[in-house]
């Protein structure tokens, strides 16, 4: 009977235990990567009362089994579930990570201080320190490093340190290309100005610091030779809209330059400092000779052939030419010596000997007679009155105006006010003089004449309000075929004089530097007002030809290319550390776009590559599935920061339990090498932003647990019977 009791004992002791297992279980259904466990039983040892013999032939007698009465049960061991994964928890935080098996259990490395230990457990953090580390104990993850070249080197595992202060910014990229595609259209209002259509590229120089380079795009093909443009670089600004070109540095032309560029005016640029008006002045005063007093004027071709340019344009000047007049005062008070030479965008003398209206003064010129009055080495004309007066009308600078004719009819008369008859008397008071036909001096009144049928001027129509009170008079008519000779010197006032760049950049003129190759055009002016032009150089820029069959761009610069560099390395010091950018032009095109351009630069090639960028700061971190952590940064770079390592055993489920989540290696387990593997070599994953939850199935506990009840509630009985038995052995005695 007492054997009784005490293997009912033992099966209470076992399944207390077994209940201990479920609870534990039970307690931690909501723990992270928690792997539950089951009890197993065993019996004790048996009582053997009678041992088993064996069949007797000789008697006839048959063999007896053993007699045995067991002692009860004992608690056998406990199993972990340790391959079955749990639930999947979406977290959407980076680093709570999930262990997804393929083929064998993996475990997380942390580091405890003194020991790796391996987790389940994935719900990171980054501590202060910039170390991964486990949330709930803060031990260290361990991993793999990233090595100077940016790949993992898979050694022996170390802390990840992904928030180190190397990690906490990128390094920068310099730009290296660019795109310039688009329609540039022949009517757009833009490519027709002076200052040309304008685009902008930004860009990176070597430490990332930012950049715009200005371009202006101009049609320059004319009336006669469609699809020509001309680009040029105008300007390069740093961040503070400051331009990176001095007196002291290369020039624009040095940067973006192959001698084929237009003068592009880029006058609103820039703007004078105030109070600095009077300095530019001065300096324009400044580019007399100290010795000789002789200033240069300057004239672009185009104003030349406006004023003394024979009507056939192929007699004329080409356009883009410089023409440059020196006039040094005589040193007795006599008239100036003029010089006159013409230079090309490359600043190289241009031959005018064919231009006999320019250089040759006996020659027969437009309109008439010869050039004996004319001034050697300058442009001139000579200008009948008449011609002048013609002139006047067919430009419209006379308007026609109606009025009654005094017969009950209209008449159209064309009336020259008091002003410009005037500059008339003026010009043509001497010519009239020489002649012996002086004019009055009280010519001061409007002019009035009417034209004949076939639009001339009718010089016997020609009459004035005689500003002495007189009424109206008839003009001599010897004025009509007086001569006025016009040369460049009477055009000084429409000229400009260069203003050293340098000296302007010195002085503060501009609220920002000129480029040093940049032309600053000051004109005198009438009156006393003065104005100021800036210029790019003609030595910059390319020569652009479109195909007028489909728009496409033929070549820029030269026959059959369609690439440009912007030699940004001409300006790379120590200070300044730039790099050329290759731009390609090939997709630009020339095609009718309601006059609207669409053209534009971008950095980059055509896939996006050499953009440039500047320093990036770390702004996200994330993990893909084979462990490896990212860093995004400002500046739009992902780079890789180490990796995750993992460690695999033989048998996992031998693995010691040293709470917190983490197990230990044992005997039965299989050691850790100290490297680890990568979660993907079997095909397993790491899956972000998830957490691993518990495996226990509460459906399971609850039933072994009604068992294990069960099994506990019928030992009981065993000793109370047991207990009711030995009180009426007890009870005999009575």
């Amino acid at each position: 009977m007492m054997r009784a009791l005490y293997s009912s004992v033992a099966g209470l002791r076992t399944h207390q235990t077994k209940m201990d297992v479920i609870g534990n279980n039970i307690a931690n259904v909501n723990t992270v990567g928690f792997k539950s466990s089951r009890t197993t039983f065993s019996t004790m040892m048996y009582q053997t009362t009678s041992f088993a013999s064996g069949a007797n032939a000789a008697t006839g007698r048959g063999g007896i089994n053993a007699k045995q009465i067991g002692l009860g049960t004992t608690f056998a061991s406990t199993a972990v579930d340790i391959d079955t994964g749990g639930a999947s928890e979406t977290t959407g935080k980076a680093f709570d990570l999930k262990l997804s098996d393929s083929n064998s259990t993996s475990f997380y490395i942390v580091n405890n201080g003194t020991e790796n230990v391996f987790t389940r457990a994935g719900a990171f953090y980054v501590d202060g320190a910039g170390n991964l580390c486990m949330e709930s104990t803060g031990y260290t993850v361990m991993g793999w490093q990233v090595d100077a070249n940016g790949n993992i080197r898979k050694d022996t595992v170390t802390p990840l340190k992904i928030m180190s202060a190397g990690n906490q910014t990128s390094q920068p990229e310099y730009t290296t290309s660019a795109v310039c595609t688009g329609i540039l259209d022949d009517n757009n209002s833009n490519v027709n100005s002076d200052e040309g259509y304008n685009m902008n590229l930004n860009f990176f120089d070597n430490l990332g610091y930012p950049y715009t380079a200005r371009f202006s795009m101009q049609k320059t093909g004319g009336e006669d030779a469609d699809g020509i443009y001309t680009i040029n670089l105008t300007d390069i600004q740093d961040a503070n809209g400051k331009s990176i070109f001095t007196a002291k540095s290369k020039g624009l032309g040095d940067i973006f330059g192959g001698g084929q560029g237009s003068n592009v005016y880029i006058t609103k640029n820039y703007k004078v400092t105030n109070g600095m008006g009077n300095t530019l002045t001065k300096l324009a005063n400044d580019t007399a000779d100290a010795t000789t007093g002789q200033m240069t004027y300057n004239f672009t071709s185009d104003q030349v052939n406006q004023w003394f340019g024979p009507a056939s344009k192929t007699d004329r000047l080409p356009s883009g030419l410089r023409v440059e007049l020196k006039v040094t005062p005589d040193a007795n008070g006599g008239a100036p010596t003029t010089e006159l030479k013409v230079y090309d965008s490359n600043n190289t003398e241009f031959d005018i000997s064919t231009y006999t209206w320019i250089n040759d003064a006996t020659a027969t010129v437009p309109g008439g007679g010869t050039g004996t009055a004319g001034p050697e080495n300058q442009a001139w004309k000579t200008t009948t009155f008449e011609e002048k007066l013609q002139n006047m009308v067919d430009t419209g600078v006379i308007k026609p105006t109606t009025r009654d004719d005094g017969n009950g009819g209209q008449e159209t008369v064309y009336i020259l006010e008091s002003k410009a008859v005037r500059e008339l008397y003026d010009e043509f008071k001497k010519p009239m003089a020489d002649a012996g036909n002086a004019l009055p001096d009280y010519i001061s009144g409007d002019m009035e004449f009417v034209l004949t049928a076939d639009k001339k001027v009718d010089l016997t129509s020609l009459k004035w309000a005689d500003g002495a009170g007189g009424g109206d008079t008839a003009f001599p008519g010897a004025l009509g075929a007086a001569t006025y000779t016009d040369v460049l010197s009477n055009h000084i006032e429409e000229g400009y004089v260069v203003v050293p760049t340098d000296k302007v950049n010195e002085m503060g003129v501009f609220t920002t530097d000129i480029p040093s190759d940049a032309e600053i055009r000051y004109t005198y002016g009438k009156n006393g007002a003065w104005s100021y032009e800036i210029v790019t150089p003609g030595s910059d820029g390319y020569e652009l030809q479109f195909s007028t069959a489909d728009g496409s761009l033929t070549y820029i610069g030269s026959t059959g290319k369609m690439t440009q560099t912007l030699r940004l390395s001409e300006l790379a010091t120590e200070g300044n550390p730039f790099s050329d950018i290759e731009i390609d032009f090939s997709t630009l095109k020339n095609l009718a776009n309601g006059a609207s351009n669409t053209a534009a630069m971008s950095p980059g090639d055509g896939d996006g590559e050499g953009k440039g960028k500047k320093v990036g700061t770390l702004i996200g971190l994330s993990v893909d599935n084979a462990g490896k952590i990212y860093g995004s940064y400002s500046n739009g770079n992902t780079t890789l920061l180490g990796q995750i390592a993992v460690a695999r055993f033989a048998n996992a489920s031998g693995l010691e339990s040293i709470g917190d989540n983490c197990y230990r290696t044992t005997m039965n387990s299989g050691e850790f090498d100290g490297i680890g593997v990568e979660m993907d070599s079997d095909g397993s994953s790491i899956d972000s932003g998830t957490l691993e939850m518990s495996n226990v199935d509460l459906a399971t506990e609850f039933t072994t647990m009604i068992t294990t009840q069960r099994g506990y509630q019928a030992n009981s009985r065993v000793i109370s019977t047991s207990d009711s038995i030995l009180e009426e052995l007890v009870n005999l005695k009575r």
